[in-house]
């Protein structure tokens, strides 16, 4: 099997991802700065106008569990620079669109499936190649998002200034077209470079599974035999890349569900041409991948159907800041640069937010499901409380609040599942999750937006957003005891007091390590 590196290429690696976060997250965070532009180019309302956002958005989201069967079927480096391209035509083909129907296609639909197609593999590579720092590795790429969102704000007012909009966004698609540099660094890691690192050497190594789903290897076999071994090899039933497609939180990813970035390319190539006989037989092994980070059965699980509600009234009023606080600022009297500082604001909040809340989960004292209540409902009142904010650094207060308070959230959602649901199921409530958040998010924002065009002011859309995201804290905060009540139910009172201790015990060593 091969072994990590924890250094040397995957350092490389490690910064293109990074580097994928900031440009991703940055296009996506920095929108309401166009919103402004496309409401007064199209001259339309601004809940059709901000489909726009939310359609990049929510697509961009329920694209993983595709993007993970993609990856996984043929590598994370074809499937990023391909969704890099994919995104860059679609960035620059939406500047011509006629109206706003057409620009809700290109730009969001289109955009947000390339956007979805380069996030997934830049997460999935970093855990390739770390495996003793893959947490700390992990966490670093995903912080790109908040630095992406404080640079990119600033920088896309400054374009639009100077090259009007639709100059400003082909230099953002020539942005978003540097995913191929990005994605040619993703090589795959083979057993030759990890024996490298490791001061290992080795002859050709033949791949097999047993039952249980492990790896073994067997030294100084020809290519012959290998080929013959690899050909007659039953299909492991591990849940591959698209199985964590859909957490965007990938901490803890396993060597050895990934075999196609790690068998060596000589052997892969042999075993491919056996499996793949056309293109039908490629897209049905595709669904297949889909399907597995798709177990409904969960939604039987009471617990997680309300942590599942949760966490989709939060993402209703979730993107609600990101596109409305620059206009907001704007009807108040501020100027636009002052407007796009916000967005600065909120997402360098966002980057501190997210690495303190990552260690703070790590301590044996934290219960990180209270943290993630008491998170949503300070950021929800924050939120209700946006309407009688008309001094600029009541505005900036906000963005630092709501900044930290949605990195809690995003930050803890696996943390929280693996407490409630269980390592076993993790992979798999995910991929709904995160796919119902996708769906709502898609509305969230068209809502506040045609709150405004009734009323003819932000007040009742923040008060809305605020609202919910308060209630998806509030109804959490019964959780632990729905999760106790749950697991007597289910086992009786000892074997789940058994359960409870088993995972404090587990917690607390993981914090000493």
């Amino acid at each position: 099997m091969v072994r990590a590196l924890d250094g040397g290429w995957g350092w490389i690696v490690l910064f293109a991802s990074f580097l994928n976060s900031v440009i991703l997250d940055g296009v996506c965070f920095s929108f309401g700065i166009f919103f402004l532009e496309y409401l007064d180019h199209f001259q339309e309302n601004k809940g059709k106008t901000a489909w726009i956002g939310s359609v990049l958005n929510g697509t961009y989201m329920i694209m993983g569990p595709i993007a993970g069967a993609l990856a996984n079927k043929f590598g994370c480096r074809p499937v990023t620079i391909v969704g890099s391209i994919w995104s860059t035509i679609a960035f620059f083909a939406s500047t011509y669109s006629p109206n706003i129907n057409v620009l809700i296609l290109t730009y969001g639909v289109l955009g947000g499936m390339g956007f979805g197609l380069m996030y997934l593999p830049a997460i999935v590579i970093v855990g390739f190649y770390f495996d003793k720092r893959r947490a700390f590795a992990t966490g670093i790429a995903t912080c790109g998002s908040g630095i992406g969102a404080f640079v990119f704000a600033p920088l896309c007012q400054v374009l639009i200034q100077t090259y009007a909009w639709r100059g400003a966004q082909w230099i953002i698609a020539g942005l978003v077209l540097n995913g191929v540099i990005i994605g040619a660094v993703f090589r795959p890691l083979t057993h030759a470079e990890s024996d490298r690192h490791h001061g290992r050497t080795r002859k050709l190594t033949v791949c097999s599974y047993e039952e249980e789903n492990v790896i073994y290897t067997r030294p100084d076999v020809t290519a012959s035999k290998a080929a013959e071994v690899l050909s007659k090899a039953p299909t492991p039933n591990e849940d591959h890349i698209s199985a964590v497609a859909s957490s965007h939180n990938l901490s803890v990813i396993s060597s050895c569900e990934h075999l196609h970035e790690s068998l060596p390319s000589n052997t892969l190539h042999t075993k491919s041409n056996n499996k793949v006989d056309s293109c039908m037989h490629v897209i049905k092994d595709l669904f297949k991948e889909v399907s597995k980070s798709m177990d409904v059965s969960v939604l039987k699980n009471p617990v997680f159907v309300v942590y599942g509600v949760s966490c989709i009234l939060c993402m209703k009023g979730f993107f609600v800041p990101f596109i409305y606080l620059v206009d907001k600022a704007v009807e108040t009297g501020y100027s636009k640069t002052h407007a796009a500082m916000l967005l600065s604001m909120l997402g360098i909040t966002n980057t501190v937010g997210r690495v303190v809340a990552g260690w703070v989960s790590d301590r044996p004292w934290a219960d990180c499901l209270l943290i993630n209540n008491v998170a949503l409902i300070v950021g929800g009142l924050s939120t209700m409380a946006v309407p009688f904010l008309d001094e600029y650094w009541m505005l900036v207060a906000y963005a630092t609040v709501f900044g930290l308070c949605i990195a809690a959230f995003v930050s803890l959602r696996s943390v929280i599942l693996v407490d409630l649901i269980g390592i076993q199921r993790l992979t798999s409530s995910f991929g709904i999750l995160v796919m119902c958040q996708g769906i709502s998010s898609f509305v969230g924002a068209p809502i506040a937006g045609s709150l405004f065009d009734l009323t003819g002011s932000y007040n009742v859309s923040f008060f809305v957003a605020g609202v919910s995201i308060a209630l998806a804290g509030l109804i959490c905060l019964p959780l632990r005891r729905l999760h106790r009540w749950d697991l007597n139910r289910k086992s009786g009172p000892h074997e789940a007091a058994h359960e409870s201790l088993i995972s404090m015990d587990v917690k607390s060593e993981n914090s000493t390590k």
